[in-house]
């Protein structure tokens, strides 16, 4: 597991290991109990994989942070593109398989929610490089290697930097959170995104599938459903334009996942966000996630 320290790795790792699945994770710069530190630039990272020989690598990591993909093209495409790559070539070489992610940001947001089979056309350097590494690992890998686009992810993490936190962060100050009402898109419960992944690959599948909730909204209606979730005053939540925000990279206004092709394989996998909030609570309570709101 390269990238277990965050969101959706640190759920990969609790997931498989509930599964009775063998794991073995590592961290770049979140030191996290029981992680090995590896750096996927590295160019040891790959004889690290090799080494382990593992039947699947799960890869959930990269640079995420759009705006930062856009200021900086090169380290966009190298996280997001050139080194999962390399480790997927090395883990073909053992003869294992590769999990990686993707995004909805590979859409222009004209028309969304989009289907696997839907046009492509980014609009930002983190869409480009995500779409150029699904390129290169499906010519490489062909049916080694699965790609899982998703959209929104939120839910309990030890990190806590996923928007529940940022409303939570914000709305706890009585401060007003603004929030691009005219940006849409799929919240998508962490944990079930990863459990989807990991049943997924138990099936034999490969290739592309989408992995969404199965609500569309816009970020107003997402940020005011964990307000009311966590019981914050949700007009503290204020759409306004996303042109008024100033936001670096370009975003797909229109955007969001249909998950048919989960549905077909997998029915039920994923929580809408009422039910994805309440068990965030459990969570937190149970102490399996850092606590934004006092449980």
């Amino acid at each position: 597991m390269i990238g277990a320290s965050g969101q959706i790795g640190g759920w990969l790792m609790r997931h498989l290991a509930e599964r009775g699945h063998d794991v073995v994770g590592t961290y770049a710069t979140v030191a996290q109990p029981g992680l090995e530190r590896l750096n996927a630039g590295d160019p040891e990272a790959a004889n690290w994989v090799r080494q382990r020989g593992a039947d699947v690598v799960f890869y959930p990591a990269g640079f995420t942070w759009v705006d930062g993909c856009e200021r900086d093209p090169a380290k966009a495409r190298a996280a997001n593109c050139l080194e999962p790559l390399t480790l997927a070539r090395a883990t073909l070489a053992s003869g294992g398989r590769f999990v990686t992610f993707s995004t909805d940001y590979v859409f222009d947001g004209a028309r969304g929610p989009y289907g696997e089979g839907d046009a492509v056309g980014p609009l930002n350097e983190y869409g480009r490089a995500k779409l150029e590494a699904e390129r290169l690992l499906t010519e490489e890998l062909g049916d080694r290697v699965l790609i899982v686009r998703t959209c929104w992810v939120y839910g309990p993490e030890w990190q806590g930097k996923n928007f529940a936190y940022q409303v939570v962060r914000a709305l706890r100050e009585g401060k007003i959170l603004r929030v691009p009402s005219d940006q849409w898109a799929n919240p998508s419960y962490g944990p079930d995104v990863a459990e989807a992944t990991i049943r997924l690959v138990e099936r034999g599948e490969s290739g592309l599938v989408h992995v969404a909730g199965p609500e569309h909204v816009d970020r107003v209606g997402f940020g005011r459903g964990v307000a009311r979730a966590l019981g914050f005053d949700e007009s503290l939540v204020v759409g306004v334009p996303t042109a008024e925000l100033g936001q670096g990279a370009p975003r797909p206004l229109r955007g969001g996942l249909r998950s048919e092709k989960l549905e077909g394989l997998l029915p039920g996998m994923m929580r809408g966000l009422a039910a994805g909030m309440a068990d965030f609570v459990e969570q937190v309570r149970r102490g399996r996630a850092r606590d934004p709101i006092g449980c």
